[in-house]
C-alpha cells in the first residue's frame, strides 16, 4: 500500500475552493500576527531610545529573559494579551486594536 502525502489527503477531504479558502484565511492570520508584532517592536525600540534604555535594564524592567526579549525585538514573539497589557503599562502608552475589514 502506498502512503499519500499530506496534500493528497487534503484534497480528499477538502474541494479546490475550500482548499483555497484556508490558505487564504491562514495567509491573513499570518500577515495580521506580523502587523501586531512590527507594531509591538517599533514601540519598544522607540521607548528604549527615547529613554536610553540598553537591552540588559529593559529586560530587567520587563522581568523578561534574554532569549524572550530577543524575540520580541526581533518580531518575533507570540505575545499574550497579559503580556501586551504589561508592556503596555511599562511603554506608558495605551495599546489600540481596530478590527478593520478588507475591502
Amino acid at each position: 500500500m502506498k502512503l499519500k502525502n499530506f496534500q493528497d489527503l487534503l484534497e480528499e477531504q477538502f474541494t479546490k475552493k475550500e482548499l483555497k479558502e484556508i490558505e487564504q484565511q491562514a495567509q491573513a492570520e499570518i500577515n495580521a500576527l506580523k502587523r501586531m508584532q512590527d507594531e509591538v517592536r517599533r514601540a519598544i525600540n522607540e521607548y528604549m531610545k527615547k529613554n536610553e534604555i540598553g537591552f540588559n535594564e529593559m529586560i530587567r524592567r520587563l522581568g523578561s529573559n534574554p532569549s524572550q526579549f530577543s524575540k520580541i525585538q526581533k518580531g518575533q514573539a507570540n505575545l499574550t494579551m497579559a503580556s501586551l497589557a504589561h508592556l503596555s503599562a511599562l511603554l506608558d502608552s495605551e495599546p489600540v486594536l481596530t478590527f478593520k475589514r478588507n475591502s
